[in-house]
């Protein structure tokens, strides 16, 4: 899913009286930013008049690279809005599913088999989508030489999984499925009892729970403790909405949902029957993408009896060994 940033006529009136200096095409009526998980600029398109009137595709690439970084610093001026491909959809739905030496007693090998038959099911689906945009993009070119380009480059998306290399990466990224497909193959690549990273280091766990100054000399065994012992719920987690897996939780949070760590260990929040997929969770996940983190937001989850319970929330987005990681603190409302 994206979030996307529409400048319609009104804010692009806005940016052409801001930016006389760009000579933006008075016949560019709509501009889209589209923006991925870590609020990072993905994909711009355009919609113009044509010359019969009649609205059609404007071709972005002629917009100059002033333009482009112009149009990204002012899409806080555009329409919020959202937009989730549903073929996308169906990968991150089969991810979710790919099956655990934890989840089957099952021999190693018809674990990895099981795996393998869903993450090439997967890649079917990416591979299609990029021959489709590249076949789609070669019937709107505006020269023979980009159409044929276009209509090699469809020809050339590996056909297997197997065959997808850092060589092959700009062929995806030209048509914005690279981070996709990058997913799909390390997850083939891994072992399939490979976790993300359980314990980060030190002076992240600092960060995590408070001042680096205040818990200088402190030891891992009493960040640790601090971690489980508290009475306030904890949850650490990958981000996304369609990606959030737990990483780490203190006893708390399991008292609150009822649950033990190797139940959900490593499972999708929504999926696992706790979080609450609902557009109250897309806005937090929002303001983590955009500000970074929320404090005392009131929610709900439910627990391992099916009840919904009231929550307050707080969560940061942090940086752990190199990778980014929702934490949550999480207080039971209900009595309140």
């Amino acid at each position: 899913m994206y979030a996307v940033a529409v400048l319609d006529k009104e804010a692009l009136a806005g940016f052409r009286l801001e930016h006389p200096w760009l000579e933006f095409p008075e016949k560019v009526r709509e501009v889209s930013l589209f923006f991925d998980d870590n609020g990072s600029p993905a994909r711009l398109t355009a919609v113009e008049t044509g010359v019969d009137g009649v609205d059609c595709p404007a071709n972005t690439n002629t917009f100059s690279t002033e333009t482009v970084l112009a149009l990204i610093r002012f899409a806080p001026h555009g329409t919020p809005m959202t937009w989730e491909s549903p073929d996308e959809a169906r990968v991150w739905r089969i991810l979710e599913r790919l099956p655990t030496s934890d989840e089957m007693v099952l021999v190693d090998e018809t674990v990895d088999a099981c795996r393998r038959v869903l993450l090439d099911e997967a890649y079917e689906l990416l591979r299609q989508m990029a021959v489709n945009a590249y076949q789609g993009l070669a019937t709107a070119a505006r020269s023979q030489a980009e159409s044929e380009r276009l209509g090699k480059a469809a020809q050339s998306v590996p056909a297997n999984l197997d065959d997808v290399t850092e060589a092959t990466k700009p062929l995806f990224l030209e048509v914005d499925l690279w981070r996709l497909v990058a997913v799909v193959r390390d997850e083939a690549s891994m072992p399939v009892d490979s976790e993300m990273p359980m314990t980060p280091a030190l002076e992240d766990l600092d960060r995590l729970i408070g001042d680096p100054g205040e818990t200088e000399g402190a030891s891992d065994a009493l960040i640790q403790t601090l971690f489980d012992l508290s009475p306030v719920a904890f949850s650490i987690s990958t981000i996304g909405k369609n990606s959030s897996r737990y990483v780490r939780v203190n006893k708390a949070y399991l008292e609150l949902v009822g649950k033990t760590w190797e139940e959900i260990r490593g499972h999708e929040m929504v999926s696992s029957g706790l979080a609450i997929g609902n557009e109250a969770r897309e806005r937090r996940l929002t303001m983590l993408d955009q500000e970074g983190g929320y404090s005392g937001e009131r929610a709900e989850i439910r627990n391992a009896k099916g009840e919904i319970v009231p929550i307050l929330i707080s969560a940061r987005r942090l940086k752990l060994a190199g990778e980014l990681y929702d934490f949550e603190v999480i207080t039971d409302a209900s009595q309140s």
